[in-house]
């Protein structure tokens, strides 16, 4: 079967999984149990897989029939021809794509097999997977398609998707709550993407991906929007997406969703969104070094900002979702910094160890009876030993140890950071790696170490998960552990950085930047900079270690506990940390209650004054009318009565004029 017609079928499966769950799921499952209701969405989502399998591989290696330079573009039909407005319906294939389908089809196919065994005693196990199929269409149409407009429908049904997913258990305030929270934080960021994408159509003419990139940066060109102005304005569609400060509020209370859901959307696919999308548009950015700035600062604040959340919080679920914020943040500075395939590096093994950590911590949850707070856990590691020791690959991983995933991509960004110059974005990501490994071990400690402090009524009952939802475990330990080896390998020259060069080569061409030094501190410059990681990534777990101990109830908890409870600079920063910098409180002081008591009074002032005097100008006209009206009696004697009334005084009034003396 040609590739063109392989592509379509893509994201068409999940479409079709969608509306046959929505449609026929419920009376399915209640008449033949839950099997039935899942049989057609998992199965569909496994043959997605196998068919971007199938795809990915010549995408990569650029073989007939995607070309290095191009990629293969499939055109369907003509979506909107409409005068200088022509948009059509088609897919964009290249090794960009390639590796985002990896991430998405591997992620989601597991996530559906996991969610098997966890919704087993869920009675919206129908619901549920029809919005997971719905999800997969709108990520696999937002990362193939060919256009900024069609990017912008797959975006929003992106949203739309998160929404149901997360207020899947819409009876929960929290859970409904959360939903709204995500949805509107989101349109945020909206507004500026599709301001971005009106001018790129204004400036270029166009909506279709590749041809606009060109024109934006063609030499010479004549720009209505200054460059910089559009990339800003993209990126503040990423910002909303990805979860970026200040747009990062929702990503955390977004856990109140099923923890697949966390799994799927907010630590592998959907918040990976803003990262694809400004690589995609990498010609646009790297044309705009302001920007780029921008993007870098933003990026390593909200790593460094979501790391010390981390440090603090209790719910396990909580712990990930800010270490998701984080190395977000260490992807969008490596996109600050011209490093695009360290950022696609990244996203690719962070897809791969977070979405673990989400699938781990659920199984963590699934057996102590729904318990998130980590203080009621501990001791866990000998009744769940396959979850355990998944995780903790997962830890070692994301902590950056060699020579697990996360340790290639990881110092991939602080090297290029360092090498282009970008030196405070490297001290500040050296210091983010030390806080990652350090509140990794903090949350592995909590969960399985040390005594146990499991509800007494429970802990008889813990057991080790399902093979449905402890095998996706062990499938995605696997890239944890080794992808970095497979595609990172040599450093800095792998596999990865050889199939994404021609989507990047442009970029280098723009950014220009001269060689590295060769030495730092007196020695060679790679070796120092990963001399340097690894020993950030060890501080932080030998840190973690003495605090939180393993296999023990740690004897340092009484110096845990002296930190939470000093006073001074100690206190403010521990109380500052476990109330996420009390940026919901700001957002609830200057959006709800003085924004509100701002829109109460243009209320009022609408109410009162604008349409008070419409209405009084209105009421006036209209009682003078009323007035009038009462002269208008159709009656020719009372006309004629008036006329002469009229003459008498014109009359009288021109004589007592000219009788005037001169």
């Amino acid at each position: 079967m040609p590739y063109e017609t392989l592509i379509p079928l893509i994201p068409l499966l999940p479409i079709l999984g969608f509306g046959f769950t929505a449609l026929f799921g419920r009376r399915l499952q209640l008449r033949y149990g839950r099997w039935a209701a899942e049989i057609v969405p998992v199965g569909l989502v496994i043959a997605i897989w196998v068919i971007a399998m199938i795809v990915v591989v010549p995408a990569l290696q650029h073989i007939d029939p995607f070309p290095a330079d191009k990629g293969l573009d499939v055109k369907l039909w003509t979506w909107i021809p409409a005068g200088n407005l022509q948009v059509d319906m088609g897919f964009h294939v290249d090794a960009l794509t390639a590796c985002l389908l990896i991430v998405v089809t591997t992620i989601g196919m597991l996530v559906h097999i996991y969610s098997i065994g966890y919704m087993a005693h869920d009675k919206a196990t129908w619901r549920f997977f029809a919005y997971l199929n719905l999800f997969m269409f709108s990520m696999l149409i937002l990362v193939m398609a060919n256009s900024w407009l069609l990017v912008f429908a797959g975006w929003e049904l992106v949203g739309l998707s998160s929404y149901l997913l997360i207020g899947l258990w819409y009876h929960k305030r929290s859970a409904a709550l959360a939903a709204k929270k995500a949805f509107i934080v989101n349109r945020v960021g909206d507004v500026g993407f599709a301001l971005g994408i009106m001018a790129i159509f204004v400036n270029t003419g166009t909506l279709n991906i590749q041809e606009s990139l060109a024109k934006l940066i063609a030499p010479g060109a004549a720009l209505t929007v200054p460059v910089t102005i559009v990339a800003l304005l993209v990126f503040a569609g990423a910002m909303g997406k990805s979860a970026q400060f200040p747009l990062h509020v929702w990503l955390p209370d977004a856990m109140e969703g099923p923890t697949p859901v966390s799994a799927l959307i907010h630590a592998a696919t959907m918040v990976n969104a803003g990262v694809y999308l400004i690589a995609r548009a990498n010609p646009l950015f790297s044309s705009a070094p302001e920007a780029m700035v921008v993007v870098a600062g933003i990026g390593i604040f909200t790593a460094i900002l979501a790391a010390s959340i981390a440090f603090t919080q209790t719910d396990i679920k909580r712990v990930l979702a800010f270490s998701t914020l984080s190395q977000l943040g260490y992807m969008f500075a490596a996109l600050g910094v011209g490093a695009y395939a360290a950022a696609i590096f990244h996203l690719m093994s962070h897809g791969f160890f977070k979405g673990l950590l989400f699938l781990g911590s659920g199984s963590v949850i699934h057996s102590v009876d729904g318990e998130q707070d980590m203080n009621r856990m501990g001791g866990l590691w000998r009744k769940i030993p396959i979850t355990h020791a998944t995780m903790l690959v997962g830890t070692i991983a994301i902590a950056g140890i060699p020579p697990l995933a996360g340790f290639f991509s990881k110092d991939e960004i602080l090297g290029e950071a360092f090498k282009s110059g970008f030196y405070w974005v490297w001290g500040i990501g050296v210091i983010v790696a030390i806080m990652t490994a350090f509140y990794m071990w903090r949350l592995m400690g909590k969960t399985f170490y040390g005594e146990s402090r499991v509800d007494p009524a429970v802990a008889p009952k813990v057991h080790e998960s399902a093979w449905q939802m402890t095998l996706p475990l062990i499938l995605l330990a696997i890239p944890s552990a080794f992808l970095g080896l497979v595609i990172g390998l040599p450093l800095g020259n792998g596999l990865l950085v050889g199939w994404l060069k021609p989507v990047f080569e442009q970029s280098e061409k723009i950014l220009n930047r001269p060689a590295a030094a060769d030495t730092v501190f007196g020695l060679p410059t790679d070796a120092a900079l990963i001399g340097m990681s690894v020993i950030a990534a060890l501080l932080g777990l030998v840190v973690g270690i003495v605090l939180f101990g393993a296999f023990r109830r740690p004897v340092q908890q009484k110096r845990v506990d002296a930190i939470s409870n000093a006073n001074g600079a100690t206190r403010f920063l521990y109380r500052a940390s476990l109330n996420k910098w009390w940026f919901d409180e700001l957002n609830d002081l200057l959006f709800i209650r003085i924004g509100g008591r701002v829109a109460a009074f243009l209320w009022w002032f609408d109410r009162t004054i604008v349409d008070g005097t419409v209405n009084g100008v209105g009421t006036v006209v209209r009682d003078a009318g009323t007035g009038l009206r009462q002269i208008q009696t159709g009656r020719v004697q009372n006309y004629a009565l008036g006329i002469a009334i009229g003459l008498i005084v014109m009359a009288g009034s021109f004589l007592l004029i000219v009788g005037q003396p001169r």
